[in-house]
């Protein structure tokens, strides 16, 4: 899929966006691939919204958590998939997942240090 054509020749080209390249909103310049002119190009950044109900953020609404991939998995958060809400893990929760707290984390690595 190409990004823009040549001015000159209508040849398809790519925008290299390396470092930031080709994303300024005011002056651009690309040389053709094909042709080997050069030609300026402006950029347009548009911005697409969708909304989306989020019931856990109205009254009587819950929130339905998930949890988080996080490495090492101690420092792992509850989420709620519809606003990403976090919050810590109960105890309860670290245990039927399997997950140790930070505490007991870190003393396990100055035990491997050891």
């Amino acid at each position: 899929m190409s990004d823009i054509n040549c001015p000159y020749c209508d040849t398809e080209l790519e925008v290299c966006h390396d470092d930031g390249q080709g994303y300024d909103e005011s002056y651009n310049e690309m040389e053709c691939s094909n042709c080997d002119k050069t030609f300026t190009f402006t950029t347009s950044i548009s911005y697409y919204y969708e909304a989306e109900k989020a019931d856990c953020l109205n009254e009587g609404g819950q929130h339905v958590f998930e949890l988080t991939c996080t490495a090492p998995r101690a420092y792992s958060k509850m989420r709620c998939k519809t606003c990403d809400k976090e919050r810590d893990l109960t105890d309860d929760e670290r245990k039927h997942f399997g997950i140790g707290t930070i505490k007991e984390y870190i003393e396990s690595l100055k035990l491997t240090e050891e």
